[in-house]
C-alpha cells in the first residue's frame, strides 16, 4: 500500500510518496517536477519538512542547475525546423507527405525527415507541433542505433581482439554502457545522438573490461592504446549528456 500527499515548502512544491516498512526519509529532485519525498506512512510531516530544511541549500543548488541545463538544452518541440541531434551532426526536422499509410521518420545529411500520411495531412502540418510522432522518432533513433553501434562493436571487437558473448541495447538514464562477468555487453542506444569517436569511446571502453574488470591503470591504459583523446571525449560527455533527453517517453 502507498499513498501520496502534496504541500509547499518554501516556494517550490513537494509530494510525498508513503511506503509501508519504510525506515528513512529520501528525497529526489527532478528538473519542472515537485520535490520526491519518500517516508513511511508513520513520519509526521514535521519531520519531513525538518528534513527538507536541512536540505534547503542544496535543493536550492539544484533547481538552480537544473534551470541552468534547461537553458543550455531546451525542451525540444516536434515541429518544422526544430534541431535534433543524430551521429553528432544537428539536423532540422522536415515535416514532409507520404503515401504510406503511418507515419516513419527518415535521415538526409541536412534533415531528420517527418512523413506525414496525406490522410492525416492538413494545411497546418508544416507549421504545427507533432508531439504524437515521438514514438515514431524513439523507433527510428533505437532501429538506426542497433544497427550502428553493432557494426561499431564489430569493427572494435576485430581491432582489440576482445570479443563479449553478448551485446545488449536499453535506455539507462545515468549509463551509457555496462559490462558483466559473463562478458555481456549493455549499450544505451540513446548514444547514437553523439558523434561517432564518442560512440566508439565508449564501446571500445565496454570492450576493455573484458580484459580488466575494474578502472585500474592498466584498464585506462588499454583503452588510450585505441583512444588517446578518451580524456576530452569524457569530458565532452559530460557536458553534452542532456543532449538525449528528447528521446525519453513522456510520463
Amino acid at each position: 500500500m502507498s499513498g501520496k500527499e502534496t504541500f509547499i515548502f518554501a516556494k517550490w512544491p513537494v509530494e510525498v510518496h508513503r511506503r509501508n516498512f519504510r525506515r528513512s526519509v529520501s528525497i529526489y529532485l527532478y528538473p519542472n517536477k515537485p520535490i520526491k519525498v519518500v517516508a513511511a506512512k508513520s513520519t509526521s510531516q514535521k519531520v519531513i519538512v525538518d528534513f527538507l530544511m536541512a536540505k534547503k541549500d542544496w535543493i536550492e543548488k539544484t533547481f538552480v542547475k537544473f534551470s541552468e541545463i534547461t537553458e543550455k538544452f531546451p525542451e525540444k518541440r516536434i515541429k518544422a525546423y526544430e534541431n535534433f541531434p543524430f551521429k553528432g551532426v544537428e539536423r532540422k526536422l522536415k515535416v514532409v507527405i507520404t503515401l504510406h499509410k503511418k507515419t516513419f521518420v527518415s535521415v538526409t545529411d541536412e534533415h531528420l525527415l517527418l512523413h506525414i500520411p496525406r490522410n492525416d495531412w492538413s494545411a497546418d502540418s508544416l507549421i504545427e507541433e507533432h508531439p504524437t510522432a515521438l514514438k515514431e522518432i524513439r523507433h527510428f533513433y533505437k532501429r538506426e542505433a542497433v544497427d550502428f553501434l553493432s557494426q561499431r562493436v564489430a569493427y572494435w571487437s576485430e581491432q582489440m581482439h576482445l570479443r563479449p558473448s553478448q551485446v545488449k541495447f536499453r535506455e539507462q538514464k545515468t549509463r551509457w554502457g555496462s559490462c558483466s562477468s559473463k562478458k555481456i555487453i549493455n549499450l544505451n542506444w540513446r548514444l547514437i545522438v553523439f558523434a561517432e569517436e564518442v560512440i566508439d569511446y565508449v564501446i571500445v571502453h565496454e570492450l576493455a573490461h573484458l580484459q580488466h574488470m575494474n578502472h585500474s591503470d592498466r584498464f585506462w591504459g588499454l583503452v588510450e592504446t585505441y583512444v588517446a583523446n578518451y580524456k576530452d571525449i569524457v569530458r565532452t560527455m559530460r557536458e553534452s549528456q542532456y543532449l538525449v533527453e528528447f528521446l525519453s517517453e513522456k510520463s
